[in-house]
């Protein structure tokens, strides 16, 4: 297992993953993931931090995590790993290595929207908070239809 910085060659690869992945859904008539465009404008960003993880040079698993500099505070937007890739600790590698580059980023604080990878999380002393409702609002076509 390999674990690096994205590149962009790799975008078509990750969006291909990522689109089809249910949990990704937001909301109805929300793009199930990032548009590519998006995707490409987060290689080689000071304020994102996105992995590729690869077994014998396939991409198996991608992560993307948002930094906010000015508040010392990281949020884990995707930890993804194939469904046949998994308990292989690749989602441990991956998450190790996220906060291994935070603290040395000396950032305070990290948090996530868990859902389903709830227990995997908590693993890490990840604590969960109090219950509230996501709310977003589309503010461009970019994230309606699943053709980006």
């Amino acid at each position: 297992m390999k674990i690096r910085t994205a590149k962009k060659e790799d975008v078509q690869e990750v969006w291909n993953i990522g689109n089809n992945v249910s949990e990704f859904k937001t909301a109805e008539n929300v793009v199930i993931f990032w548009p590519k465009e998006i995707l490409e404008n987060c290689i080689n960003k000071e304020d994102i931090i996105f992995y590729i993880v690869e077994e014998e040079e396939k991409i198996v698993g991608f992560s993307i995590v948002n930094l906010n500099k000015s508040l010392g505070k990281a949020e884990i937007e995707n930890i993804y790993v194939l469904p046949e890739y998994r308990k292989n600790k690749i989602g441990t590698a991956i998450l190790d290595r996220i906060l291994q580059e935070l603290k040395n980023r000396k950032f305070n604080n990290v948090n996530c929207l868990a859902d389903e990878a709830t227990e995997f999380y908590k693993k890490y002393g990840f604590t969960k908070g109090k219950m509230f409702t996501w709310m977003d609002i589309t503010l461009s076509d970019n994230f309606k239809g699943l053709n980006n």
